[in-house]
């Protein structure tokens, strides 16, 4: 498909309604989360915004791109139709980047996506076998837009429009829906290249995270992979370094300062206010308003406690030494690491958890939830992994569980792979799971 053409009369009343806010934020003290499923009591009510996981790693086929992935919508069960699983028209969902250290992004990609039903007069997703991403039969078809929106150095923003009605990958709906393994060709028609050089992707991918969630049973792992077998909606972008560097030039091999790494985090918003009426659609209105995010995989999970879940979904990475520095100083799961398991896990030090502290500002920058990621001169794939940014197969709740117990012993659940293997190229993820395999 070819990238879309910027032109004032395509952009969406949506993202003028983001420009607009963004406007305003810019000139206010920045206040606003992590990788989890499920994490927050007021996330939990609205999955089709709720973030998941964040991965971002050096191109394994072009060390010049960096790859992210943000994944939203947790454990989607393959066959849960007929209304299968999508990316809401009516939410907003961005990547932020920070190339300076300050942990305030200094450029965001924003996705907009908006459905298409052909034929409101029957109940199937397609009606019929699908050959391709715009087939007549694919009933209900979605696409998105692409906006990127930069921060200049006086805190005023720029926005160019990227693409326009690029096609979202559809649903896996079985095997007689896609026929003789036909689902990966027509998905991967999506993959769409970007008025910056960026490719991007959107639609259903297996879930890659892969975890014992038997850990919220008192700890009780067993090595049970509970994320095998389900879906999760993904969007994928691949981007020059040189797109993202500060000042677009990127840092020769070996420097270590604030602009030799660059922090990612992946975020949603909703419309301020939403008015709901009988018998007619819902009228939204007021700007926009952020209600997940996520950098690193686990933190708001298992780190921020319940009163504070909410709050961490709407603050910024610029406030979280402020607002949740004392959970990262003193984190709970490494008491009950030990008094639960009664694993060896060292007490906290009297002046806290300064090394987790350490991993969450690397090279002197703000520490924050951004996952950060060398992006120097001669970076190659094999560099990257978790805290180095983080990899599909990095095997993080196994980390970030010895990381916890202090330097006691190695903590793992138990499960330590992937059910099905990634690509090596976009986009990156397995194919989702079918809802009818033959």
């Amino acid at each position: 498909m070819s990238p879309g053409v910027n032109n004032a009369m395509n952009v969406s009343k949506k993202f003028l309604a983001l420009a607009a806010l963004v406007g305003v934020a810019v000139s206010l003290p920045q206040t606003a989360a992590a990788s989890s499923h499920r994490e927050a009591p007021a996330i939990a009510e609205d999955q089709f915004v709720d973030n998941t996981d964040v991965y971002t790693f050096i191109s394994p086929l072009n060390p010049d791109n960096l790859v992210i992935v943000a994944n939203y919508v947790p454990l989607l069960l393959p066959s849960a139709g007929p209304n299968f699983y999508r990316f809401s028209d009516q939410a907003l969902y961005a990547i932020a980047i920070d190339n300076d250290g300050d942990a305030v992004p200094d450029l965001k990609y924003v996705f907009d996506f908006d459905t298409v039903t052909q034929n409101g007069g029957t109940f199937l997703y397609n009606t019929g076998p699908v050959a391709s991403i715009d087939d007549a039969n694919l009933n209900v078809q979605q696409t998105m837009r692409v906006f990127r929106v930069d921060r200049d150095d006086d805190g005023s923003t720029s926005y160019d429009t990227l693409g326009n009605d690029i096609p979202v990958a559809p649903w896996n709906v079985g095997d007689r829906s896609f026929p003789d393994g036909s689902y990966e060709d027509v998905a991967e028609e999506g993959i769409t290249l970007l008025d910056d050089g960026s490719s991007v992707f959107a639609g259903p991918r297996d879930e890659p995270f892969f975890v014992d969630l038997h850990v919220f049973d008192l700890l009780g792992v067993a090595g049970t992979p509970t994320t095998d077998g389900v879906n999760v909606m993904s969007i994928v972008l691949e981007v020059p370094i040189s797109e993202i560097v500060a000042d677009g030039e990127r840092p020769a091999a070996g420097e270590d300062g604030l602009n030799s790494v660059v922090g990612v985090y992946a975020k949603a918003l909703r419309p301020r206010v939403t008015i709901r009426r009988r018998n007619r659609d819902a009228l939204t209105g007021g700007g926009w308003v952020q209600v997940s995010r996520l950098g690193w995989p686990l933190v708001n999970e298992v780190i921020v406690p319940l009163q504070d879940k909410d709050k961490y979904n709407r603050s910024n990475p610029v406030d979280d030494v402020a607002n949740f520095g004392a959970y990262i100083l003193d984190p709970e799961v490494t008491g009950l690491l030990a008094a639960v398991l009664g694993l060896p896990c060292p007490p906290t030090p009297d002046d806290g958890r300064l090394d987790i502290v350490g991993l969450l500002g690397p090279n002197g920058t703000a520490p924050a939830d951004l996952l950060r990621i060398n992006i120097t001169d001669g970076q190659t794939f094999s560099d990257s992994g978790f805290p180095n940014g983080r990899t599909l197969t990095d095997d993080v709740t196994d980390t970030l569980l010895t990381v916890a117990c202090n330097g006691g012993i190695a903590v793992g659940d138990g499960v330590d792979g992937n059910d099905l293997a990634f690509y090596d190229q976009m986009p990156y993820l397995a194919t989702p799971h079918s809802g009818n395999p033959l």
